[in-house]
């Protein structure tokens, strides 16, 4: 029975990609040679140990050693041992450890009784996902929100945190500026601290949510949907035919996808544990602020424009008020400077 051609053709590409050169299987080699299983080194260790027997074993007769069939009998060895010990490595760590301390009995029930222990100690527990969240409301003058929001900004930076979103908005009568922010959360304590002093703390809130469990069921999923694919890669390695080759293909590309968006969802849960979401409004009332904050040149200016205004203003009233005061004591003057004159001439006329 001859080979189909259209398989031929797909070996030579396989062959390709194998041997380096671009190819459509060159993407399938790079994903198997990523799942190749590790030697383990306690087996390296085993077939160097064959390899330094064989050194010093005494010398064979050539015909033996040369023998075909005695080529054959070391390959299958050679199979059995690697079949062997790939399904030690595949049990679970309660059956190795049982089968250790059955190999490790002969030598001595002391020792045995001493290495059971270590082998079947607990595994170390898995650390919990916490995703931790905080609400800031700080409140200042209205001219005033404008460097506070500047100073929110240089703040979350210095602490190695990111500004997911911000918006500003002013008025005649009063100015706001909200944040989104995102804050490592070995530091978010430190950040907050930091944060509160920029300006007066109307309020505080603070929370923690734990996604363990949303963690190691996608975690869980990724497992299955990795260990899907090297059987995928099996199954395609012992496809035949086209009809099993595109098959295989169309759901390697399906679980691709999967693994993809498995990641996708790990890796959006592991930053909500990461960086803690710190959402910052700041309020422009038109009073001074009441603590945080510096006092910058630009402050100086406009508390001296707003102390010229002040004296304007009262030199306004003063002479308001004054005038019509003048006035009538201009009118008075020249009353009484006309009485005078008139009782002159009476005075000279007699």
């Amino acid at each position: 029975m001859r080979p189909d051609p259209i398989v031929l053709a797909e070996l030579d590409e396989l062959d390709r990609a194998l041997a380096g050169d671009p190819s459509p299987w060159s993407e399938l080699v790079t994903d198997v040679h990523a799942e190749r299983p590790r030697m383990d080194p306690a087996f390296a260790a085993r077939l160097d140990a064959m390899v330094d027997e064989a050194r010093v074993a005494p010398r064979r007769p050539r015909w033996l050693v040369w023998s075909p069939a005695a080529g054959v009998a070391a390959a299958l060895i050679v199979a059995v041992i690697v079949v062997t010990d790939t399904g030690q490595r595949g049990r679970t760590p309660q059956s190795g450890a049982a089968s250790s301390a059955k190999s490790a009995a002969p030598a001595g029930g002391a020792a045995a009784e001493q290495s059971a222990p270590a082998l079947s100690a607990p595994a170390p527990a898995r650390a919990r996902k916490v995703e931790r969240t905080t609400s800031l409301a700080l409140s200042t003058a209205r001219n005033d929100v404008q460097d506070v929001a500047d100073n929110v900004v240089t703040t979350t930076q210095r602490f190695g945190g990111i500004v997911d979103s911000s918006q500003t908005s002013t008025s005649d009568a009063e100015a706001s500026a909200t944040f989104a922010l995102r804050i490592p959360t070995a530091r978010l304590d430190e950040a907050v601290a930091a944060l509160s002093k920029l300006a007066h703390v109307s309020s505080l809130s603070q929370g923690s949510t734990d996604i363990t469990s949303s963690f190691v069921s996608v975690e869980a999923r990724l497992r299955d949907a990795r260990a899907e694919r090297r059987a995928l890669l099996k199954a395609l390695a012992k496809a035949t035919t086209t009809q099993e080759i595109d098959a295989i293909k169309l759901r390697l590309r399906d679980n691709r996808s999967q693994i993809a968006l498995l990641k996708g969802e790990a890796n959006a849960l592991r930053r909500r544990a990461d960086l803690a979401r710190v959402d910052v409004t700041i309020a422009g009332n038109g009073h001074a602020s009441s603590g945080g904050g510096t006092w910058s040149p630009g402050d100086a200016a406009r508390d001296a424009l707003r102390v010229l205004e002040v004296a304007a203003g009262v030199i306004l009233v003063g002479l308001a008020a004054g005038v019509p005061l003048a006035l009538l004591l201009g009118a008075a003057a020249l009353a009484a400077r006309s009485t005078r004159r008139h009782r002159r001439e009476q005075a000279l006329r007699v």
